[in-house]
């Protein structure tokens, strides 16, 4: 698998995988900022607070994906189950990256959610992504014009943990590790 092939990466999963497949830990780097907004008026009804964690590893994202790639591709295969009660697992999906819509209006700026979906045969995969893990900026398929989302159909493979079933809809609630073009 390339770089060039990435379209999510999650490094919170990678460097854990890498942890767990070689037995040395990423060293990771945390950084903490935390700041307050200005605003008139009583402090204690308007604080905005805000805090930001980020985090670095030592090793690179490429690195990491090449010790782990062999382990996670043993991963199973998905075959769907829409039986309530279903054991959350990792696997891995084929189909189509979308934006799927729920609301009055598809396709209209009064569509009431907008995400992203994998489409894969009469089942659609509802992701649950850190916007941070998009390679590309990809993340900004979900807010550009519904003009521009009608024909999104991207060729992937996807490594997630499907988390439930929606039976009624025939889609899982997933939150994806790892979507690469379909090649990759």
């Amino acid at each position: 698998m390339e770089y060039d092939e990435l379209l999510y990466l999650d490094v919170e999963f990678l460097s854990e995988k890498y942890e767990e497949q070689t037995g040395v830990a990423p060293n990771t780097v945390v950084s903490k900022n935390e700041g307050m907004k200005a605003q008139a008026g009583i402090p204690f009804l308007k604080s905005g607070l805000h805090s930001q964690v980020t985090k670095q590893y030592s090793s690179s994202n490429q690195t990491m994906l090449r010790a782990v790639l062999k382990s996670i591709e043993e991963y199973p295969v998905f075959e769907p189950n829409l039986e309530p009660g279903l054991r959350p697992c990792n696997v891995w999906v084929e189909g189509s990256l979308s934006i799927g819509q729920w609301g009055e209006e598809p396709n209209s700026k009064e569509a009431v959610n907008v995400f992203f979906e994998v489409e894969s045969g009469e089942f659609c995969y509802s992701l649950l992504p850190q916007n941070e893990y998009f390679l590309a900026n990809l993340e900004t398929l979900e807010i550009i014009s519904p003009a521009l989302q009608r024909f999104i159909q991207i060729p992937v493979r996807m490594l997630c943990k499907v988390l439930y079933p929606l039976p009624d809809i025939r889609t899982f609630v997933v939150t994806p590790y790892l979507i690469c073009t379909k090649n990759g």
